[in-house]
């Protein structure tokens, strides 16, 4: 048997192996997270990394899925995935209607996710701008983290056109989650993602912040001219997702404060993006941070599908445990209906570059 090769925390990868990386990221995380979404898992304070007891893919949780299905993140990342190669660019329009048709199949969709739908499949032409409507509704508090959950595609599929992948990170994110904090953590999210792709052998952990401020630099200004009635909002995003990257570069990322408690604002937009950020600067391998994610709990499975991705980006496929690739990419199959054929991580890792 040969030796087994060591990960190097700085591979020398091509954009074909840490494209899978960021796509299988995305889909063990959340299907690794899945079981224990919403659980107030005791852990250790940051910044020592917690290494159990959950390590292994399985079945269960509040959504019942089977052992390496994913939830809503992997099924919507899946769709977006889908959308992309069809069409070789992203549309809208066209997106939205495919998640509505997605609908109809969907395991594991929050409340959330199923009132901006309703609102689209009530809409007809103006579809694509539900998110936006559920947004004022809501006094503009709206701040989940679906949209960067699913997001990764997008940054895989555009990681050498800046501007193509700003404008469909931002729009993207806005058919469902329209507050500019979820829309350019986006941009900033894909920025990294891209940057990691790019980069080859010279990629440090740190170029990732500094993609990240770039991306999101970039998507303020242009967030800032098309939604001109929101500059305020656009501004104080932009200031707050600095602060995340900024609190990400700490020991302590300060996730158990009250302000971004990881057990009380679960599925806040921001615990996800710094976490994520933390993750891939503090911990060793991709199994190290994923354990770490999965074992805090909270909103597990979408803070995993975040953390995932970008772990996934800068270590690349080599260094996701085989049990973990394995597990999700043999999850049900083709007798499972659009789940197990249109709806499956197997459609994701196709968008990857060859």
């Amino acid at each position: 048997m040969p030796p087994r090769r060591p990960i190097s925390p700085e591979p020398d990868q091509s954009p074909s192996l840490r494209g899978r990386g960021a796509l299988l990221g995305l889909a063990i995380g959340d299907a690794l997270g899945a079981p224990f979404k919403g659980r107030l898992l005791a852990a250790p304070a940051f910044p020592q990394l917690v290494d159990g007891p959950h390590r292994t893919l399985k079945g269960g949780g509040p959504f019942e899925l089977r052992r390496g299905q994913v939830g809503e993140s992997g099924q919507m990342a899946s769709c977006l995935s889908v959308g992309l190669r069809e069409l070789g660019t992203y549309d809208a329009d066209q997106q939205a209607r495919r998640y509505l048709a997605w609908q109809g199949h969907s395991v594991g969709m929050s409340e959330f996710t199923l009132e901006v739908l309703t609102e689209m499949a009530e809409s007809g032409p103006h579809r694509a701008s539900a998110g936006r409507r559920v947004w004022l509704r809501g006094l503009r508090r709206v701040t989940g983290n679906g949209s960067l959950a699913r997001t990764a595609p997008i940054g895989v599929f555009f990681y050498e056109d800046t501007q193509a992948r700003v404008q469909a990170s931002l729009a993207d994110s806005a058919l469902t989650h329209f507050d500019p904090r979820c829309q350019l953590a986006c941009a900033a999210f894909n920025g990294s993602i891209a940057h990691a792709l790019t980069a080859g052998e010279r990629l440090k952990k740190e170029d990732l912040i500094t993609a990240a401020v770039s991306g999101l630099t970039v998507a303020s200004a242009a967030l800032g001219r098309s939604a001109a009635d929101y500059v305020q909002e656009v501004t104080t995003a932009t200031a707050a997702l600095k602060e995340d990257l900024a609190a990400a570069q700490q020991d302590d990322p300060m996730l158990y404060w009250p302000d971004l408690h990881m057990h009380r604002k679960q599925d806040h937009v921001r615990v996800a993006f710094r976490l994520a950020y933390w993750e891939v600067l503090h911990a060793p391998s991709f199994e190290a941070g994923m354990v770490d994610v999965i074992n805090r709990g909270g909103d597990a499975d979408a803070n995993g599908a975040v953390a995932g991705a970008l772990l996934g980006a800068f270590h690349g496929e080599d260094a996701i445990p085989s049990e973990w690739r394995q597990g999700v990419l043999e999850a049900l199959g083709p007798g499972a209906g659009p789940l197990g054929t249109l709806y499956h991580p197997r459609q994701m890792v196709l968008l990857a570059p060859e």
